[in-house]
């Protein structure tokens, strides 16, 4: 008679653990995130000067640029696969340093970001040339993807307790998943704004100084991930990576052939994520031209403005996403994306055509709260759809391609302005968010939302 007494202390034992490493995995992510994002910034505003000192004119920092993108593209594919596996050489020895020991993927693909990271911090600082410059932005492009990583390690966590258990009348986890990735979105946008503003108070006045000061928030960050939790999957499986006799249902090849309920989910996240990116390089192509011809916008004037958008961003990620998902509710989810999706059409043509710089304000305010809460919401659903094992495969290409958007995205909005005019990039930025809205209307509940409710009910019943 005892036993489905003593059966159910277990399991609520269990999923109390499983809860405390997510608050005590998402406290440690958010630290480490905090601490990078912070020492990569605060070398930002150096870095116009640092190029003019070198020689790197036009063409050089659009070469870089797109060699950055190109880096990324491969990267974020490579470093999201290698954190899927934890029987893998890295897993087993970068992945094993930890206070809690074990071999993971993920840790491992987080300190190989942070020694890519500081790698280019030594290379900056040694070599005071061109090449050194062209050299120091390697590593960080092609390696450190740590906020993807720590993406996937959060939709980890929920799905160990998605896995331990939830009748069909518990509540949708997806304000959960909001919650964790928005305090993740939420740190990024304070830490890119707290770099240029000490920076800007003059913490590393120059560029040797401000990258002195970066390595150690680097190293910092470091420090925190040795304290970083594994989730329950990780740690009672050390091969729950894709085996070699496994096929990993996330690549392209699949995804496009849209043979299962998830691929068909990953392709749709694929096209708005890769539309999104898109719309927002081709709008950048004209943007600052039209800042510096309409308000004689200079340096102070563009920190003060990336400020403003780090903290509506920090916000909006911590508090208006999850708010206005709770709002929508899971069945009106499908509005709230296209209500987005107006907003950041809408907006933009207005910030692009008034004379008011206080309109520009308020027209980015509206802008990044909608950035915010679609990426929330978009980010959650992703986790939702892929088991645990694949999950880093999906952010991955996921993130890929907003990279191959990086480098074309310039390109198009540069042939378009050449050849259709000025306001030409603005039109087609206006065309791909009416597509998002439509696309979305189509096929978002019945391609995405559905996938990862059967994922969610799928993983609870093999679990139990």
């Amino acid at each position: 008679m005892c036993k489905p007494a003593e059966a159910e202390h277990r399991e609520t034992a269990a999923s109390s653990a499983k809860q405390r490493s997510l608050i005590n995995g998402t406290l440690v992510s958010c630290t480490s995130i905090f601490f990078l994002i912070c020492g990569l910034s605060l070398t930002f505003p150096q870095m116009q000067s640092r190029r003019d000192e070198l020689g790197c004119d036009t063409l050089c920092y659009g070469s870089m640029t797109s060699l950055r993108g190109a880096l990324g593209l491969v990267g974020t594919a490579v470093i999201g696969r290698l954190s899927d596996r934890n029987d893998s050489l890295l897993a087993k020895s970068f992945g094993s340093v930890g206070k809690f020991g074990g071999s993971s993927g993920r840790r491992g693909c987080l300190v190989l970001g942070i020694i890519a990271s500081l790698v280019g911090c030594i290379i900056a600082v040694t070599m005071n040339s061109l090449l050194g410059l062209w050299l120091s932005m390697i590593p960080g492009s092609f390696l450190q993807h740590n906020f993807d990583v720590f993406k996937a390690l959060l939709s980890e966590f929920h799905n160990d307790i998605d896995n331990a258990g939830q009748d069909e009348s518990s509540p949708t986890i997806t304000p959960s998943r909001s919650n964790s990735v928005g305090k993740l979105g939420m740190t990024v946008g304070i830490s890119f704004m707290i770099g240029p503003m000490f920076a800007a108070a003059g913490v590393g006045s120059t560029f040797q100084s401000a990258t002195y000061i970066s390595t150690l928030c680097i190293l910092l960050s470091g420090i925190a991930i040795y304290f970083l939790p594994l989730p329950e999957s990780t740690k009672s499986n050390k091969n729950a990576g894709i085996s070699e006799t496994q096929s990993n249902e996330f690549t392209l090849s699949k995804m496009i052939k849209l043979q299962t309920p998830k691929t068909r989910a990953a392709m749709t996240l694929l096209v708005i994520r890769l539309n999104m990116a898109l719309a927002f390089h081709v709008f950048n192509t004209i943007w600052p031209a039209s800042l510096k011809s309409r308000f004689q916008f200079g340096p102070t004037d563009h920190a003060r403005f990336m400020s403003f958008i780090g903290i509506t961003y920090a916000v909006s990620q911590g508090l208006v996403a999850k708010r206005m998902i709770n709002v929508f509710g899971a069945g009106g989810k499908v509005y709230g994306i296209m209500l987005c999706c107006m907003v950041l059409g809408i907006g933009r043509y207005v910030a692009f055509h008034t004379d008011s710089l206080a309109v520009v304000y308020a027209s980015f305010l509206f802008i990044i709260n909608a950035l915010g809460v679609l990426n929330t919401v978009i980010t959650a659903d992703t986790g939702a759809i892929a088991p645990s094992n694949e999950i880093g495969s999906l952010f991955g290409l996921l993130q890929a391609s907003e990279s191959a958007a990086g480098m074309a995205g310039p390109f198009i909005g540069g042939m378009v302005s050449h050849y259709l005019g000025k306001d030409a990039p603005l039109m087609a930025v206006i065309a791909i968010y009416t597509f998002l809205f439509f696309f979305v209307s189509w096929g978002y509940d019945g391609l995405v939302l559905s996938a990862a409710s059967h994922g969610e009910r799928k993983e609870t019943k093999k679990e139990i």
